[in-house]
């Protein structure tokens, strides 16, 4: 194990980032497939608390450590509404997921990048162009091209995968603005602190015991996603956006390898189609905020572990 950690440790940083990022697209859709896998026997309310409890102890040593140093802040409000706002997000996706292809909600979740420049420029007051308008409707022709409306007839699943997409994008926005002041860590901590409560009170109206073969596949869809979560942020201490974004992209291809080889369900042509122009939409939004942001890059806040908070570009999956 030393020997792979040494020889790790030799590979160049781009390279070590596209690893990092590669299982990154892995972790998230693994945690997309067991979810769906979970939702045989568990109703969402509960799938999602259990994802978000049982993360709770993937995190206390690290909360231990600091002493509850990593609780503190001067923007609760914006933790809350972050918190909410996920929520609302975890709940429209991994309900998705219960009603629709692995791989068409994958397509579809791509548009979150998309959603956020819109918040952005609106919300935010950021400078607008041309061509990013361009993007935006790009992705919002690829959102159409998936759900086809009029076409067939349109169903809840990708409905509620694009209600999570905007909650998503909310939340990102928050992200940003909370930037400046508090590291990644501290926000993660929050989002399991007051997720999980907030979820629970939803499952006890549906509340039943999950079986203990059952067990297993929570433990791991919260492991998983703590592994994502890791990957990801990481990879950009090591590579840059360009070399990441597509990456990101696998998510497509692995969500269509699992759909199939687990769940029977064969790829529709048509969320290759669309989830590629919204894609390319999304990496073009992200790739230009990055470069913007490399020629003027943000002081580190105060106290900020930059291992836990590194520039990552908008959109970027940190916190699920």
């Amino acid at each position: 194990m030393r020997a792979l950690a040494a020889h790790a440790e030799r590979l160049p940083r781009r390279v070590k980032g596209m690893a990092l990022g590669l299982v990154a697209a892995v972790a998230f859709t693994l945690l997309h497939a067991s979810v769906r896998y979970a939702s045989r026997e568990l109703h969402v309310f509960e799938i999602t608390f259990f994802r978000y409890f049982f993360a709770l102890f993937f995190m206390l040593p690290g909360l231990l450590r600091s002493r509850g140093a990593v609780l503190k802040t001067e923007r609760l409000h914006l933790h809350l509404i972050r918190c909410v706002m996920l929520m609302i997000s975890m709940l429209g996706l991994f309900s998705a997921l219960t009603l629709t292809p692995i791989a068409t909600v994958t397509a579809l979740s791509f548009i979150s990048p998309v959603f956020a420049s819109v918040a952005a420029i609106v919300l935010l007051r950021e400078r607008s162009s041309l061509a990013r308008w361009l993007a935006v409707a790009g992705g919002v022709i690829g959102m159409l091209l998936i759900v086809r409306p009029g076409v067939i007839p349109l169903s809840a699943g990708p409905v509620l995968a694009i209600c999570g997409a905007l909650a998503w994008a909310v939340s990102i926005i928050v992200i940003k603005l909370m930037s400046s002041t508090e590291s990644s860590t501290t926000q993660v901590t929050y989002m399991s602190i007051v997720v999980t409560p907030l979820t629970l009170l939803l499952a006890v109206w549906v509340w039943k015991w999950p079986s203990l073969q059952m067990i297993p596949v929570l433990l791991f869809m919260a492991g998983i996603a703590t592994v994502g979560q890791f990957a990801y942020t990481k990879s950009f201490l090591y590579a840059e956006a360009t070399a990441l974004m597509p990456l990101d992209f696998t998510r497509l291809m692995w969500a269509s390898l699992i759909g199939y080889l687990v769940f029977g369900e064969v790829p529709d042509i048509w969320s290759w189609i669309g989830g590629t122009v919204i894609f390319l939409s999304a990496a073009y939004i992200t790739l230009r905020e990055s470069s913007g942001r490399a020629a003027q890059p943000p002081a580190t806040p105060p106290g900020t572990d930059t291992a836990a908070a590194p520039a990552a570009p908008p959109g970027a999956r940190r916190f699920r």
